[in-house]
């Protein structure tokens, strides 16, 4: 049994291991970290009794480790550089009370009164043809924004009644005109010109916005304040349905010619935006009744990213992005803009409803195909940058979404409207009614959430877990490096300055005796 014992415990010394564990004089700094190091394998690099093959083999494995790690973590980095942000669903409901009621902004089709529409009826019949051929090459029309609001039909002309949230209100209390690029337009709970608007860069010679009632206890990053009353501005319903919250309106429309455009344009948008008619609307026929329910979308940016770059993020805050002419920023204002930018590189002039400063002149007839050439480039631009044939001055728009945004998705429905009956009228037959309803379709909505979806924590557990799977590495390992290659050195040399002083000092005692 002895002699079995001493078997085993010979089969198990460390010269048949090839390892050495006792001290054998002074080892460099190299050898004393990879023999003590907590990093799986580098003990296996030294060693007076290890063979060549045993090193070669061990710095091999160690060598494929460090490279899978370096692939692992080099992916982890690229997901939280290129994805760090999810879009979810909230957890909880929000109510429709929380948000403004939509700004609505109403465009009649017909866009001049019947007086102003048949002086030129008359025109066309003592002028030539060549007359409308000319008309197309004014390159400049810059008085076109007053003849526009002086043809205009009249607001008592359009409006008959309004009435919000159940009461009816006088209807110039609620719409104030707005220039739009398809003319004279009216709006309702929009906000304030000097709110939206950067005046002192803007020219004086018009208007763009009307509205002069200012926006109490709201705004689009934080919301309406608590305190904030049941009649504040931006006007807000309560509930869903049309007894909870609604806008109603009774138009009216003047038919001048049988073949025309009939009825209205409406855009739906959040208060702190420009509309945008051209692109973003429905029709409103005349003699119809029109009900459209609301179903709000509202997307909210979680404040743990509001340190991240906006382009990893892809949205801006109102205080990151600076507009020309916009105080606020959306995605809808800054593509308005862009715009004006553009056209104006391109043209030369701006489009009559575009921003632009004093010393830009409007683009008349001979201009409007530039005008168009310039809307359909920005229009493809995404495309051309997809095909890597872009432009260069469309890549400075970079129009990315607003981190807090409203948007506003219709139900439409509509009926005959047979206001002759209504109203018992035998009348004339060139005037038309229309009768509009805008109620909340749901009294609460889930709001969309963009919120981070991989950190710094979880970048460094991930890279963390990579290391301990592959070497055994952890914080420690890292500070055991850094104390082998600041403190220990530095150590060692005090060490080695203090053993060589008592040296110095006893040959020199050793020389005086002798002497």
């Amino acid at each position: 049994m002895q002699r079995e014992q001493r078997a085993s415990v010979s089969h198990w010394e460390p010269d048949l291991l090839n390892e050495s564990y006792k001290d054998e004089g002074q080892r460099s700094l190299l050898a004393d970290y990879c023999m003590n190091s907590t990093i799986h394998g580098f003990k296996y690099f030294v060693g007076n009794k290890r063979t060549l093959i045993e090193r070669v083999w061990w710095i091999v494995v160690c060598l494929v480790s460090f490279y899978c790690c370096g692939r692992f973590i080099h992916n982890i980095y690229r997901k939280w550089d290129r994805d760090p942000v999810v879009v979810t669903f909230a957890e909880k409901p929000t109510p429709v009370f929380s948000i403004p009621f939509p700004a609505v902004t109403l465009c009649p089709e017909i866009k001049a009164r019947k007086a102003e529409l048949a002086k030129v009826e008359a025109l066309l019949q003592v002028c030539d043809f060549s007359f409308g051929l000319e008309l197309n090459n004014d390159t400049y029309a810059d008085d076109v924004v007053e003849q526009i609001q002086r043809m205009a039909i009249p607001f008592d002309d359009i409006f008959v009644s309004c009435g919000w949230r159940g009461q009816a209100i006088n209807c110039s209390h609620l719409f104030k005109p707005m220039l739009t690029e398809t003319g004279m337009c009216y709006t309702f709970n929009s906000m304030s010109s000097d709110e939206m608007l950067r005046k002192e860069q803007l020219h004086k010679e018009y208007e763009y916005l009307t509205e002069d009632q200012r926006s109490q206890k709201w705004s689009i990053d934080e919301g309406y304040a608590i305190n904030a009353g049941g009649n504040t501005y931006p006007r807000r319903s309560f509930g869903a349905g049309i007894r909870a919250g609604i806008l109603s309106l009774y138009l009216s429309l003047i038919l001048l010619f049988q073949n025309s455009f009939r009825g209205y344009k409406v855009h739906l948008h959040a208060p702190n935006q420009y509309p945008r008619m051209y692109s973003q609307y429905f029709r409103i026929p005349l003699s119809q009744e029109v009900s459209v329910s609301i179903d709000p979308l509202v997307m909210e940016t979680a404040a743990n990213i509001q340190n991240y770059d906006p382009n990893r993020r892809q949205c801006y805050y109102n205080h990151e992005r600076y507009l020309k002419y916009f105080k606020v920023y959306t995605k809808s204002n800054c593509e308005i803009e862009c715009l004006a930018n553009y056209t104006l590189k391109t043209c030369g002039c701006a489009h009559f409803a575009m921003p632009r400063t004093s010393d830009v002149r409007i683009c008349g007839l001979g201009m409007a195909s530039c005008c168009d050439q310039a809307l359909s480039v920005l229009e493809e631009m995404d495309l051309l940058q997809a095909l890597n044939n872009t432009i260069k001055f469309a890549n400075r728009c970079n129009c990315l979404p607003a981190c807090n945004a409203i948007f506003y998705n219709t139900e439409i429905s509509q009926a005959l409207f047979d206001w002759r009956k209504l109203l018992q009228f035998d009348g004339s037959e060139t005037t038309e009614h229309s009768y509009l309803s805008i109620h909340y379709k749901v009294s609460r909505f889930i709001r969309i959430k963009r919120s981070e979806l991989f950190g710094i924590s979880d970048f460094l557990a991930n890279c963390g877990g990579v290391l301990g799977l592959f070497m055994g590495v952890s914080i420690l390992s890292i500070v055991e490096i850094l104390y082998y290659c600041t403190l220990k050195p530095i150590m060692a040399r005090s060490a080695a300055s203090r053993a060589a002083t008592p040296k110095i000092k006893t040959a020199e005692k050793h020389s005086g005796v002798r002497s």
